[in-house]
Formats: structure tokens, sequence, C-alpha cells
């Protein structure tokens, strides 16, 4: 008899025990293991650089096939008033585009990687910037003062909205909206028929013609004083990669 007694007294206080313990511990979540669980590596970051960097595009399809084009090649377009249209290549320019991690006149202009090809055919300048062509058949030779009073203060004000306002401007013949503005640099200049030199440093204005003049563009090339190229303003197309027929 003692010994029953004495084992349900060992059962009653196991029993307390147990019960402090588990108050001691808190509560549990139902269906939450108190064993710690090992966390897998954090899956790299797909955010876009610091400073909103343009990211290097590698070429491909047409427009690497339009890139890698060399000097002596025929280029077959489609011309939006004179259709199909077969040139030789005669000049070749290869743009390096720029960028600013911030908007400032000290802030260094830097490559972003991206490479862009123009090839001059004798009359005409096929002229390839991001993912835009243009068929670039007639210029102006223009001067600082000019670019200073007729263009200039449109291309700040584009500037200044971040690059998302609708800035319009007139200039010979037509009216032109900006759609985008920056710097470049030329990496290399070959061949003939080139207003430009290796190492010339410029800036850029593009715009497109507004609803009387639909798919024309407007390219402006202003240069820094002493870089080795002609202040430009370039009228012509845009057109699609499909109005490219052959390389050859």
């Amino acid at each position: 008899m003692f010994l029953v007694v004495t084992g349900i007294f060992m059962m009653i206080a196991g029993f307390n025990l147990i019960r402090r313990a588990s108050r001691l511990a808190g509560p549990m979540p139902a269906g939450m293991s108190r064993m710690a669980v090992p966390r897998s590596p954090a899956a790299p970051s797909t955010a876009a650089p610091s400073g909103g960097k343009p990211m290097a595009r590698p070429l491909s399809g047409k427009p690497g096939e339009f890139g890698a084009a060399r000097l002596g090649q025929l280029i077959t377009y489609n011309h939006p008033e004179r259709g199909g249209l077969t040139g030789k290549i005669l000049g070749t320019i290869r743009y390096a585009e720029l960028w600013q991690r911030q908007k400032s006149p000290s802030e260094p202009w830097v490559p972003t990687g991206n490479i862009f090809a123009a090839h001059w055919i004798g009359d005409t300048l096929l002229y390839h910037w991001k993912d835009r062509l243009y068929v670039l058949d007639s210029y102006d030779i223009i001067t600082d003062a000019e670019i200073a009073q007729q263009i200039l203060p449109h291309a700040k004000a584009f500037g200044q909205s971040d690059e998302t306002a609708e800035v319009s401007f007139a200039y010979p013949p037509a009216s032109w909206t900006i759609t985008d503005i920056g710097k470049f640099h030329v990496e290399s200049a070959e061949g003939g028929g080139l207003r430009l030199q290796t190492g010339a440093v410029g800036r850029f204005v593009h715009a497109r013609g507004g609803t009387d003049n639909e798919n024309r563009a407007l390219v402006v090339e202003d240069y820094q004083e002493g870089s080795g190229g002609q202040d430009t303003v370039w009228r012509g197309w845009m057109i699609s990669w499909d109005d490219l027929q052959s390389i050859r």
C-alpha cells in the first residue's frame, strides 16, 4: 500500500513540473515547431543600378547586324517616300552613350556600355540610337548661337521635366516634339563623308514630327568646342527594323 501511494505522489509531481515548464516557454502557434529551421540564401537582387544607370544591352538580330556592318557593304532598305533603295557604306560612326549619376554641372559623364552605329551611304545617314532607326537624308550646318536661340531652351525644359513633358518647338520646315536628349562620345569614325572624328563629344536632341509631319524625325548634334565635330541638324524619317531589308 505504501508503494502505491508513493507512486501516485511521484506521478502528480511529474505532471506539475511539465505544466510549469509549458507556462515558462509561452504558447506556440498551432502547427509550429520550436526547432530552428535554417534559412535559404537570399535571392540575388534584380534592382536597377544606383543612379538609374541605363542598362547595357547586347545587340542581336537586325540591330546587331547593323552594328557589325563594315565599310564597302551594301545596305538595302525601304525609304518612306522613295521606296526600296540600296546604298554602299562609305563611312561608319560608332557612338558611345554617356550618362550622369546625378543631373549636375559638376557630375562627370561616363559610358553606359551601349554602342550605337550610323552608316553614311553617300546622300543619307542611317542612324541607330537605342530602339530607333533613322533615315536622315537632309541636314543643316548650325552654329552654337543658333542652337542656343532655337533649340537649347526647349531641350532644357524637357530635361527639367525629367524627360516626361511634351515639349515642342519650331524648326524649318515644321514643328517638332522632343523625345530624347543626352550626350555621346564618338568611339570610332571610319571612312569618308563624315564631319567628325574619333574622340568627339557632343550632346544630342531627338525629336519627332507633329500631326501634320508624322514619322518625320529631327536629330541635333551639338559638339563641344574643339572636340572634333561639326554641329548639325539632321532631318529625315524614323523607320522600323522591318524596313531594313539586307546587309551584304
